[in-house]
């Protein structure tokens, strides 16, 4: 999905502590695969995605600073987080 909704930077703050959450709980409880507990919901359609992927989005030409963008899959949905978003936390 080529557009993508701007994420606040604190709901990519929520979204990473749950993420450390689960990884803790899955580490702390020795879950295998099909015990592990869900993933973060996707904030726009409210399903459970299979995958999260998230990287750094290098700055195009003349445009300031990086962001942070958030995939969820299969459902596709897309977010971008601005470096000057992330900064200000």
């Amino acid at each position: 999905m080529a557009d993508r909704t701007p994420m606040p930077a604190e709901l990519l703050r929520y979204l990473e502590s749950r993420m450390q959450e689960r990884a803790d709980d899955i580490i702390r409880n020795v879950l295998q695969v099909p015990d592990y507990p869900p993933l973060p919901e996707c904030p726009t359609c409210g399903v459970t995605p299979e995958r999260i992927v998230s990287r750094v989005d290098d700055p195009g030409f003349l445009v300031d600073g990086q962001a942070v963008l958030v995939d969820f899959k299969p459902c596709g949905h897309g977010f971008t987080v601005p470096e000057s978003e992330l900064l200000r936390g």
